[in-house]
């Protein structure tokens, strides 16, 4: 699946930016030439994956020199942020920070205006993961959690999450600023492994198997019994959104297994829901591990 589109005309460009202009497009100067472009390349990729709600666009000044006069490109790299076919903000340069405080800055309001109670406004939330402070109780020093949380995305490596002296875990996952959390997909590939009861908490950051072995709604936030279908195919999870409304950690902790065997396996998570409002551009920042 291709995340970022290529304007093949200036009218290519007119249309897309017509049909799209309630939402953001980011536009994307670039040239095969430049070697800076190249290396903001993946970086837009991976913006671009995590931001479904946001349309990423690459604009070639070679082939459309007329597009780039429009828009006063002199140097590479350059992005346009869009929205109503206005520029809203321009970022000069391979510069990671700015480029992801830009799309937060542009899109929390008109996403959060629209959601609602639909999920199709939602976003993956590992964009926002504090991926220095992730760490899970019980895991195995071999398979961990912080062997899953490595991107922007979805894990598809052959790593994966698994327990340790027995089949409990307990995921802690804090994030960068506060987020809103609609739901949440946890994928095995080992069905008997499975995580079967699980218990989510949120904002306790000091949490420890006694505290929720026992612990019923409204001690923790929800309790949700899987099934194989859901952890087979990594489904999405629904979470009572009024409960997850200001969420700095989210903490779920695995009860059981699917076959009640002596280890736990998950191969990947993702989290959805909306970022929150934040006035500190520090604080829009995600940790990389590189």
């Amino acid at each position: 699946m291709a995340y970022v589109r290529h304007a093949e005309s200036p009218a290519a460009l007119n249309e897309l930016l017509s049909s799209k202009s309630q939402s953001l497009v980011v536009i994307d100067f670039t040239a095969p030439w430049s070697a800076p472009c190249k290396i903001l390349d993946p970086i837009i990729d991976s913006f671009a994956k995590s931001n479904p709600h946001v349309t990423f666009v690459k604009v070639d000044i070679d082939r459309l020199p007329t597009v780039a006069e429009k828009y006063s490109v002199t140097n590479l790299p350059v992005l346009h942020f869009i929205k109503n076919k206005a520029i809203v903000e321009t970022v000069r340069g391979v510069d990671r920070e700015s480029i992801r405080a830009a799309i937060v800055r542009n899109t929390l309001d008109s996403v959060a205006s629209t959601s609602g109670s639909s999920e199709t406004n939602d976003i993956s939330l590992l964009e926002f993961i504090d991926r220095s402070q992730i760490n899970c109780l019980n895991e195995s020093p071999t398979h961990t959690l912080k062997s899953i949380i490595t991107g922007h995305s979805r894990n598809t490596s052959d790593a994966y999450l698994e327990s340790d002296t027995d089949e409990q875990l307990i995921l802690n996952i804090p994030f960068n600023q506060a987020v809103r959390v609609r739901g949440i997909s946890i994928q095995t590939a080992e069905n008997a492994r499975a995580p079967k009861l699980i218990k989510i908490a949120t904002n306790s950051p000091t949490i420890g198997f006694e505290d929720v072995q026992d612990a019923i709604e409204p001690q923790v936030a929800q309790v949700i019994e899987l099934d194989e279908e859901t952890t087979s195919t990594g489904k999405r999870i629904s979470l009572r959104f009024v409960r997850f409304q200001s969420v700095q950690s989210l903490h779920i902790f695995v009860s059981s297994n699917q076959g009640e065997e002596d280890e736990t396996r998950i191969d990947s998570i993702d989290i959805f829901g909306l970022p929150g409002q934040t006035s500190r551009v520090s604080e829009l920042r995600a940790r990389d591990d590189h």
